[in-house]
């Protein structure tokens, strides 16, 4: 007489092909995720460059001075902006909303972040009230741009 059920080796690979389809949609759920951050990095930085014209526009003195800031609601520029209602809020990176760079072009805490830095909040820098540097960082080179440091600026 048969014995009904499955063996060992079937159950086995059963549970492998299973396994394999998880760890291949958490890996595809991921990059996308990671896609997505870098999409809102892109958009954020743009509402962000609309506002400084916008600023410049309204204001006598041009840009927001800055040595170097994490753009928030609570930063000097931040606060500049929304009090000049050239933006209602500020945006905030999705992952590292107050993360500062560790390098930067200029030395100390000046000028746009440089290699090694990773991570990092949406820095905003202006020497001077003729010009601006935004940089920002993405995680995954995508549609939305190659994995790294990405300054614009505008003048």
């Amino acid at each position: 007489m048969r014995k009904r059920g499955f063996t060992l080796i079937e159950v086995v690979v059963a549970v492998s092909i299973i396994g394999f389809l998880m760890v291949s949609a958490f890996y595809a759920f991921n990059v996308v995720r990671m896609n997505s951050r870098d999409a809102l990095r892109v958009g954020n930085i743009a509402t962000l460059s609309r506002a400084m014209a916008l600023y410049q526009n309204s204001s006598q003195a041009g840009f927001p001075a800055s040595t170097g800031e994490c753009l928030t609601g609570a930063s000097g520029v931040g606060q500049a902006l929304v009090n000049a209602k050239a933006i209602v809020d500020i945006p905030k990176d999705p992952l590292w909303p107050s993360n500062a760079p560790t390098a930067f072009s200029g030395g100390a805490t000046q000028d746009y972040p440089v290699n090694p830095s990773a991570d990092f909040c949406y820095w905003y820098y202006s020497n001077s009230n003729t010009s601006y540097y935004l940089s920002y960082y993405l995680e995954s080179t995508s549609k939305s741009g190659n994995q790294g440091i990405h300054v614009v600026s505008g003048s």
